[in-house]
């Protein structure tokens, strides 16, 4: 994972570039408490198949989650390598898109949730953490409590980009001719401060998923709450003027200059709105590359000739 006071970046040269950048907020600062955001990013193909991932948690950051900043940092770790793996397994067997797309659906979820579990127990045997009371109705769900997580896991392959949450944050997808779309707007049977997390014991039966088109590309944003937040949430016309603003310095100035100046930015955020910690990744998608038709040609003496 990286220091909250760094920016990374990857790419792929057919897919586009994605950056994420970390900061702890001032009201952690203030109260000499870490960056419990993580995120993480990754970019590889399997055989001729290219893909992007990308992942962003926000750990809960209260006593009862005393250990959420690792939390946070297993979920984006346990993301990616299910994000890779699930690329590779369809990639490799060349499985049809509407297939590939289900799939995503269903599998996500369940080996995301089990694989940051499995981290989660390997972490605290390692670390042999001494107990805290925390009274649930199912005590083996008390390890992953401690652990406590949002995460946002995106996946970026050369027709569909697909997208997969439990808990908040906010998933933005601006396109080409500027518009704004919420690929996966906020749960309904939330309410307030409440969110969806990791460590319930029915994970994987909370997520959010969807697949779109690549299509004509676009710049898709995935942000902690903090930074909504310092916007009045991300239904306000102040976050939307943010995200067309930010879209407009990565066109007019590029995706580097942007990705340095990002940190201050959210620290200016955080001091003066919301003062907590804040993650932006953002992919810069290229539009699908349509392969052109070869010439046309007599399929009936193609056939007599054995093609």
């Amino acid at each position: 994972m990286p220091s909250p006071e760094e920016f990374s970046c990857t790419c792929d040269t057919g897919l586009g570039w994605v950056f994420g950048c970390s900061r702890t907020g001032a009201a952690h600062i203030r109260a000499r408490r870490p960056c419990e955001d993580a995120y993480a990013l990754w970019s590889g193909s399997s055989g001729a198949q290219p893909c992007i991932a990308f992942a962003v948690a926000d750990g809960h950051g209260n006593p009862r989650h005393d250990q959420s900043r690792t939390g946070a940092a297993l979920a984006v770790d346990a993301a990616i390598n299910e994000l890779v793996a699930f690329h590779r397994s369809y990639a490799d067997g060349n499985i049809p898109r509407q297939q590939f797309r289900a799939g995503f659906k269903t599998d996500l979820p369940r080996r995301a949730t089990r694989r940051w579990r499995e981290l989660v127990m390997q972490d605290e045997g390692r670390r042999m953490l001494p107990p805290i009371p925390i009274l649930l109705a199912d005590e083996q769900y008390q390890h992953f409590t401690r652990y406590g997580t949002t995460l946002i896991a995106a996946l970026i392959v050369n027709d569909s980009i697909l997208l997969g949450q439990i808990g908040d944050g906010d998933l933005v997808l601006v396109k080409p001719d500027g518009s704004i779309e919420f690929p996966l707007p906020c749960d309904p049977i939330l309410a307030g401060n409440e969110t969806h997390s990791l460590s319930s014991p029915d994970a994987h039966l909370l997520w959010r998923t969807t697949t779109l088109d690549r299509g004509e590309g676009g710049i898709l944003l995935a942000a902690t709450d903090g930074i909504s937040d310092s916007f009045n949430g991300a239904e306000s016309e102040e976050f939307s003027i943010f995200v067309h603003s930010l879209v407009d310095r990565i066109r007019t100035y590029g995706t580097e200059a942007v990705a340095a100046a990002m940190a201050g930015w959210l620290d200016r955020y955080s001091a003066v709105a919301s003062g907590d910690d804040m993650t932006l990744v953002w992919a810069c998608i290229n539009p699908e590359e349509v392969q052109p038709k070869g010439p046309e040609t007599d399929t009936t003496v193609s056939a007599r000739e054995g093609w």
